[in-house]
C-alpha cells in the first residue's frame, strides 16, 4: 500500500527526520517499560527512535518497509532491522514495548484495525504500545502518492472496541516537533492486559 515516495526521497526523508525532537514522546513512554525491555519501531524511517532507545539499553528491533530507509537506517543503528511492513511481519517473540510514530498513518482504518486485533501477536503480557498520527487531516491520497489515515479519538475507541484486551493508558495531542502548521499529532499509548475477561 506504500507508495514509492519513500524509496525515491529515502536520504532526504532521513536527513530531514533524523534529528526531531521526541523527548517528551519518549518520557512517556520509557518510564512504562523494564529497564533493558524488547522494543519493535514500527515504521523506523530515519532509525531516530531506534538508535534513541538502543543508546538507553533497550533491546531494539527496527521495522521499516522501504528497502532504501532500510539501508539509511544501518547508517545509524546497529540493532537488528527488518524490512518488511507491518501487515506482513511475523514476529518470532513478543515484545514489551511498540513504538509506532506516525507510522500507522500510511495504512487504511480497517488495516490499522486488524493490527491492533492481532496485537498478542507482538506484545508480551501487560505490554505497551505507543502509536501517534495526524489529526485534523482529510484521509485520503496526498499529492506525492501518499496516503493518510486520519487520527481521532473516534478511530481510538473502534481500537479498544475491537481489542478489548486493550487499556488506554493516555492519550495527548502535540504541535508537530518540525513546525508545521494545519494539524496536531494525536498521541496514545495502550496496554495490552491478557486474560482480562
Amino acid at each position: 500500500m506504500m507508495s514509492n515516495y519513500y524509496e525515491s526521497n529515502a536520504e532526504r526523508y532521513a536527513a530531514e527526520t533524523i534529528s526531531a525532537d521526541m523527548s517528551e514522546q519518549y518520557q512517556r513512554f520509557l518510564p512504562l517499560l523494564k529497564k533493558g525491555a524488547k522494543i519493535l519501531d514500527v515504521g523506523s524511517g530515519s532509525g531516530r527512535d531506534a538508535c534513541y532507545f538502543q543508546k538507553q539499553g533497550y533491546q531494539v528491533t527496527a521495522l521499516e518497509p522501504s528497502k532504501n530507509l532500510c539501508r539509511e537506517i544501518r547508517k545509524v543503528f546497529f540493532g537488528e532491522i527488518v524490512c518488511s511492513d507491518i501487515q506482513s511481519y511475523q514476529p518470532t517473540e513478543r515484545y514489551d514495548g511498540i513504538w509506532a510514530c506516525a507510522s500507522l498513518i500510511h495504512l487504511k482504518e480497517e488495516e490499522v484495525l486488524h493490527f491492533f486485533e492481532k496485537i498478542d501477536l507482538y506484545l508480551e503480557d501487560s505490554g505497551i504500545i505507543y502509536v501517534s498520527g495526524k489529526s485534523g487531516i482529510s484521509t485520503g491520497e496526498v499529492e506525492d502518492g501518499r496516503f493518510f489515515l486520519e487520527f481521532t479519538e473516534q478511530l481510538v475507541e473502534k481500537i479498544l472496541t475491537v481489542n478489548k484486551q486493550l487499556q488506554l493508558e493516555q492519550l495527548w495531542y502535540t504541535e508537530d516537533v518540525s513546525g508545521r502548521r494545519g494539524f496536531r499529532w494525536l498521541n496514545v499509548v495502550l496496554r495490552l492486559r491478557r486474560n482480562n475477561s
